[in-house]
């Protein structure tokens, strides 16, 4: 009966001694005179000295609703069944710095919401949005914003962002082989570079060039700048066709611009 006891009352004796493992470690950092000294939070802050919090606190959470439209998110979904959302995408950290962004456009929009219905047109924008999403999540990148008729996107590298647009227009070609009265055609433009932070959006000269070039590009057509395709390099199955030189408004001088042409 003893051995019994101590053997039940290991896990208690366990868990007190995590408790107060835990409480003693629950800590704050404080600087006095410019050193850093590591004191228990049960003991009383001295005077003159700033509290950081613990590095924990800063940590994103992952909501319980699907960010684009509200809907709730069940465990272990990888998209939202209401709008199609990417959710892995959605929720990881997105890079900072030098990246490479893309924005998608749906060429002919405003001419597509006069000629079709009310939900032939749903119908459209809900085949673009959930065929980049899923693109986008297959190669790593990240959603930025949705732009109601396009997508602003980033990733870490060309390489990404270049197989993740021939992806997108491979799987679009499909679609327009399958339903040739209901035409989808989008237009991708890609641009590298420096880029700084907001919350959660992207500003930078890297971003206003990108948004310059997908204008330039027809309805099918992926255009990149000469920095992207640099950064890219050779990619199986894919050639780089010079485009020529083009005005960007707000941009000094003309800038080559490559289409990326797949197999």
């Amino acid at each position: 009966m003893s051995s019994r006891r101590r053997v039940l009352g290991r896990p208690a004796n366990l868990l007190r001694a995590s408790t107060q493992a835990h409480r003693r470690q629950r800590r704050w950092v404080f600087l006095v005179a410019g050193e850093s000294r590591i004191m228990t939070r049960h003991e009383p802050q001295p005077s003159g000295m700033e509290a950081r919090p613990p590095a924990k606190a800063q940590r994103r959470t992952i909501p319980s609703t699907c960010p684009t439209c509200g809907a709730a998110m069940p465990e272990g979904f990888r998209f939202c069944g209401q709008c199609g959302q990417a959710l892995a995408a959605a929720f990881q950290p997105s890079p900072e710095g030098s990246v490479t962004i893309m924005f998608t456009d749906i060429e002919g929009f405003t001419r597509l919401l006069g000629s079709l219905d009310r939900e032939e047109a749903r119908e459209l924008v809900h085949v673009h949005s959930w065929t980049v999403r899923e693109c986008v999540q297959r190669k790593g990148g990240f959603e930025v914003k949705a732009l109601g008729d396009g997508f602003m996107l980033v990733f870490t590298t060309a390489r990404q962002a270049v197989r993740c647009a021939v992806d997108i227009q491979r799987a679009l070609a499909e679609h327009n082989r399958e339903h040739p009265d209901r035409q989808l055609l989008v237009r991708i433009g890609i641009n590298s570079g420096d880029t700084f932070r907001h919350g959660e959006d992207y500003f930078g000269l890297a971003v206003s060039m990108a948004a310059r070039v997908v204008t330039k590009a027809r309805g099918g057509q992926i255009l990149v700048t000469d920095t992207s395709r640099d950064l890219a390099g050779p990619l199986e199955g894919v050639e780089y066709v010079e485009r020529g030189r083009f005005q960007m408004r707000g941009f000094p001088g003309r800038h080559r611009l490559y289409e990326v042409v797949w197999q």
